[in-house]
């Protein structure tokens, strides 16, 4: 299993208001969440006008799939946003997990018992 965690710091300087703000970040969160197979939301600087960060994961057993899909949707929110706002800072990170290692038990949950 490969999950892929993409991190993007825009700098929106038109923006004069909050609401200003939301429109740029609504507008690369709903490009992105429209075409690629990831999840994806705004996780910072959420109370300063000219900042936002935006964040998105996928998951798949494939690392290079991973790295391909989250380029792309680099790609796209910097097309979104173009002429309102720029990427200040890109952070890719890409990890592999075995598949024979055992999963930490999560709160919760019975083993092999279905819900």
């Amino acid at each position: 299993m490969v999950i892929g965690l993409l991190r993007l710091r825009l700098h929106i300087p038109a923006a004069r208001s909050l609401k200003d703000r939301r429109a740029v970040v609504r507008k690369a969160l709903d490009r992105v969440r429209a075409r690629f197979p990831v999840s994806a939301a705004e996780v910072g600087d959420t109370a300063r006008w000219q900042l936002a960060t935006l964040a998105a994961v996928t998951v798949s057993h494939d690392a290079a799939l991973v790295r391909e899909v989250l380029d792309k949707v680099s790609a796209a929110v910097a097309s979104a946003v173009a002429g309102s706002a720029e990427v200040l800072r890109r952070e890719l990170r890409v990890d592999a997990y075995n598949d024979d290692e055992p999963m930490g038990e999560e709160e919760g949950f019975d083993g092999d018992r279905e819900a």
